[in-house]
């Protein structure tokens, strides 16, 4: 089953008329069991400056109360923020080594990250954190394939992906889909850079169509050993019609594309990442569509994601033991018959056993009673003779 791992820390960072807000992922929190994240500070250096770094802790310490800006646009920094992007980092880098053990794992944090670059920052990102579990494997000899499919291009993580493959030796590549005429951008398609760019009116199947004709020719091409998924929901249909104005969401994909992405990349472990997605309803579906698909190949089959969540909850509370297939419980059924027929047999044997015992002991009282008599007698003999 792929492992969720998130922190309820991700609710601390918050600005509640902002669409990078806490309420974005409360309900995924509520939903879905996870486990634990953890600080990530310590990675940060692999990809940000020394300088960045120390601007946004004290960014985040003089913020008191109240909010600081980091940029020009709207990546607002609070009292706890520093702390909150670390855990997102620690999030993104343990989803990763679960993905390099043959794991597949999703991190559910904020803020995201596809938009940080490694000294300066963007598009509500603090930190990378795509960017930071790809660099971290990348220095564990894994090849690092980043899938984006955020509907917004992720202008950190390709500057990452460019600046540090000369170093690990080409052992990242970058292929994004994302909606063209939105923030940030369009780029030019360099060294391992891929970036496709399809309309507001691409119907999901036309979306989809593009997966299976660009991703399969990039794993043969590159070969990866990992696959990293910027998971972006605001490219799904409930995005579309609460932030198309704000945010240019123009697309109205649903969990049938997370689906189809699975089917392509299924022959290599694979971690996502949460990027954009601002409806919270966005975020469940596309977190869903991801454990949903990995919990049995037949995903059309499956039940409600609802129902397999508090079924998945329950068992891990230890409340319901989890059921076995019809064969196990077949077999279990027969074993059991036997087993209570053994015991049976057993029963009967033990109370004839029983009976036998009872009833020794009062044979022999009977006939101690019988010699003991005559010694009465005898004693009345010899007190007659005395006399």
């Amino acid at each position: 089953m792929m492992k969720l791992i998130s922190h309820k820390i991700f609710l601390k960072h918050d600005l509640l008329d902002h669409p990078e807000r806490a309420e974005r992922i409360r309900k995924a929190l509520k939903l879905f069991p996870y486990e634990q994240a953890t600080n990530g500070s310590i990675y940060l250096s692999k990809v940000h400056t020394h300088r960045y770094i120390d601007k946004v802790e004290e960014a985040s310490k003089e913020a008191g109360d109240g909010l600081k800006f980091l940029d020009a646009g709207e990546t607002y920094v609070g009292k706890d923020t520093y702390r909150v992007a670390c855990y997102a980092v620690g999030a993104a880098v343990q989803a990763a080594e679960y993905a390099k053990k043959g794991k597949n794992a999703f991190a559910l944090v904020r803020p995201p990250g596809h938009h940080a670059h490694p000294d300066w920052t963007n598009g509500f990102c603090i930190f990378n954190n795509i960017g930071i579990a790809a660099v971290h494997l990348a220095e564990k000899n894994a090849r690092v394939l980043i899938i984006d499919i955020d509907l917004h291009r992720g202008d950190g993580t390709s500057e990452i992906v460019q600046e540090f493959n000369h170093e690990l030796g080409d052992r990242m590549y970058y292929f994004s889909i994302n909606q063209i005429g939105v923030f940030p951008g369009m780029s030019l398609d360099e060294g391992n850079i891929r970036n496709v760019y399809v309309e507001p009116e691409t119907t999901e199947d036309q979306y989809i169509e593009i997966l299976h004709k660009e991703i399969p020719a990039l794993m043969h091409k590159f070969k990866p050993s990992v696959i990293a998924i910027s998971a972006g929901s605001d490219s799904f249909h409930r995005d579309k019609e609460m932030h198309r104005e704000r945010l240019g969401c123009g697309l109205s994909l649903t969990k049938k594309t997370i689906y189809a992405l699975k089917k392509i990349i299924h022959s290599k472990p694979y971690f996502a990442v949460l990027e954009g997605g601002y409806d919270p309803d966005s975020v469940v579906e596309g977190v869903g569509a991801f454990l949903g698909v990995i919990v049995k190949g037949d995903e059309e089959k499956k039940k409600p994601v609802a129902k397999k969540v508090k079924k998945a909850k329950k068992l891990q509370k230890g409340t319901i033991k989890k059921r076995a297939s019809p064969r196990k419980r077949l077999k279990k059924g027969k074993a059991a018959k036997k087993k209570s027929v053994k015991v049976k047999r057993k029963k009967a044997v033990k109370k004839k056993k029983a009976k036998k015992k009872r009833a020794k002991p009062a044979k022999k009282k009977k006939a101690a009673k019988k010699k003991a008599k005559p010694k009465k007698k005898a004693v009345k003999k010899k007190a007659a003779k005395k006399k």
